[in-house]
């Protein structure tokens, strides 16, 4: 820990850098499409990893990985999984054949999508080198969605990385705004002062480094929010993830309950934590959420007391989502005002195991 109590990066924290080749997964028997996609793999600068059926992929390998491929005889089963599948084949009517029995896989028939194949993997190998992008959103407010984006973010910090948490909803009442601004009063806060007023005023393309040293910072986490306002222009927000996913490890974004900043922001988010009460309303809110953006990868955390007759298992059926945390009703942290207080639970091993198995769960492990 640091001298003020807080957890202190592990010294043998993995970062974005020491994380390895990017990986590419191949699910098929057909020795050769395996040797054809190794030789795409080798020219876009992956690894590839081969398995004969899916009960062999652990779902931390197809998350960690830059792309996903299968034959046609290797459909996977669960939409998850299916949604993030290409479907590659010598036989082009074989290909399209599975495509059209599961929808949601896209064909990729080989030769004549080698080309194709090879620039988006390229491209997915670049993206990769940068900086991840993770939101968190909630179907309704009051369900912790900013508690989480905050120790996801401290946790990264304890792993040695180097997060942003970026307030997209920001405005009158943010608890991030309220804890930057907390935190400057006692003295805790480097670095510059940066908000999102001041930056709607910035003229010209968003430099990475400027931003990063513009912004403040407080315990190892930097923070971008604002007191009167969140982002009024998609074009901002858009420029500010960008910019920053440059210079840092991970941009947490705290969506709050809207959707708005995550249909602006589009692809750039790779995964969605959904905050949700495990009760019927709270699982039929949640869907509605996700199924405004259903582009990128969604897990689940379960906050707060439970309905009668449900739990977490329960929203992770309804939603056929993994449930990365199951977080019960802190009265404690209730009655706080202070967002800073709820980093008490990472001095638990509970607490400390709980935040460890969400980044695990999404893929976060190694950022």
């Amino acid at each position: 820990m640091t001298r003020n109590g807080r957890v202190a990066p592990r010294p043998d924290s993995p970062k974005r850098q020491s994380s390895g080749e990017p990986l590419v997964v191949l699910v098929a028997e057909d020795q050769r499409l395996r040797d054809d996609i190794a030789l795409i793999a080798a020219v876009v600068g992956a690894r590839l990893e081969t398995f004969k059926d899916w009960t062999q992929v652990a779902h931390s390998t197809v998350d960690s990985a830059v792309g996903v491929l299968c034959s046609p005889r290797s459909v996977p089963q669960t939409a998850l999984r299916v949604e993030q599948c290409l479907l590659v084949g010598h036989e082009a009517e074989s290909v399209w054949l599975a495509a059209a029995k599961t929808p949601g896989l896209r064909p990729v028939p080989l030769p004549a999508g080698e080309k194709w194949l090879t620039e988006h993997l390229a491209a997915e190998v670049l993206h990769r080198a940068q900086g991840r992008i993770f939101a968190v959103a909630g179907p309704t407010g009051g369900v912790g969605v900013t508690t989480f984006a905050y120790l996801c973010a401290a946790e990264l910090v304890a792993r040695g990385m180097t997060p942003l948490l970026l307030d997209a909803a920001g405005g009158p009442g943010s608890g991030l705004a309220d804890l930057v601004r907390t935190a400057r009063s006692r003295g805790r806060v480097s670095g510059g002062a940066l908000d999102w007023q001041e930056l709607e005023a910035v003229e010209g393309e968003l430099s990475a480094p400027q931003l990063r040293d513009a912004l403040p910072i407080c315990e190892g986490i930097s923070y971008l929010t604002g007191l009167t306002a969140g982002p009024r222009r998609d074009s901002t927000l858009r420029a500010a993830v960008g910019a920053a996913r440059r210079t840092y490890d991970v941009v947490v974004i705290d969506s709050g309950h809207q959707v708005a900043p995550l249909e602006s922001l589009a692809e750039q988010v790779e995964d969605l934590l959904v905050v949700v009460r495990a009760s019927r309303r709270g699982a039929e809110a949640a869907r509605e959420l996700i199924q405004a953006v259903p582009q990128r990868r969604t897990y689940v955390a379960v906050n707060g007391s439970a309905s009668p007759g449900w739990c977490a298992a329960d929203v992770g059926k309804a939603l056929d989502l993994p449930v990365v945390a199951d977080l019960p009703q802190q009265r404690w942290l209730a009655r706080s005002d202070e967002l800073a207080q709820s980093y008490e639970l990472l001095r638990s091993r509970r607490g400390a195991e709980l935040l460890s198995g969400l980044l695990s769960g999404v893929g976060m492990a190694d950022a």
